[in-house]
């Protein structure tokens, strides 16, 4: 996929999302409390393919809610990994986390032992968050494993963090922090098996 500056996803030839009818789309938006009145402005607009695709879009995730980041500590580290149950192929990936998230890395490990870093933000900045498109879909084989690494800084090293004298924990509002990572891939559209179940997440 790529992603315009106007944040629109354009998905490669033969490749679409499948939108069953009835399905019911819910968006969920976070707002953090300015004292002020704003009015929401959000749109969506939906293309449909002129012809049958190959492949499927599917949606996928690792989230990791149950931590605690001590005060003062400067490079706090949280792992998970996804592991694809069929033959996939990533688009992309997103990471997500709040002002004292600093870093995140990832890595691809194949069912034949290989090991291959695929992506790498050494400067996680939480108002550029942006998609990272792989410039070709990038083949993961059934039993790969997506390892995710994030790092965090709660210390009064970090600018932007809002109580280094905190214990901090999952929440919505900016200063409390989340670790997730959104992922688009695809699957053969013929695979039922796997559409509509994202991989297993731990």
């Amino acid at each position: 996929t790529t992603v315009g500056n106007d944040g629109v996803s354009v998905f490669q030839l033969g490749t679409a999302r499948r939108l069953r009818a009835g399905t019911t789309l819910v968006f969920e938006v976070h707002y953090t409390p300015t004292g002020e009145t704003h009015i929401d402005e959000s749109k969506i607009g939906l293309v449909f393919t002129d012809e049958p695709p190959t492949q499927t879009v599917m949606d996928g995730a690792i989230v990791h809610g149950q931590f605690t980041i001590p005060p003062g500590e400067a490079n706090y580290k949280i792992e998970a990994d996804l592991t694809f149950s069929k033959d996939a192929k990533l688009l992309n990936l997103l990471p997500h986390s709040h002002l004292r998230g600093v870093r995140w890395d990832y890595e691809a490990v194949y069912p034949d032992g290989r090991r291959q870093a695929i992506l790498s933000v050494p400067s996680y900045d939480f108002n550029w968050q942006m998609e990272y498109d792989f410039v070709e879909p990038l083949k993961v084989p059934a039993g790969s494993t997506l390892k995710t690494i994030a790092h965090y800084d709660n210390s009064v090293n970090n600018r932007y963090n809002p109580g280094p004298d905190q214990d901090v924990q999952w929440g919505e509002q900016s200063w409390d922090e989340m670790f997730v990572l959104f992922t688009k891939y695809s699957v053969d559209k013929n695979d039922l098996r796997l559409e509509g179940k994202p991989p297993a997440q731990d």
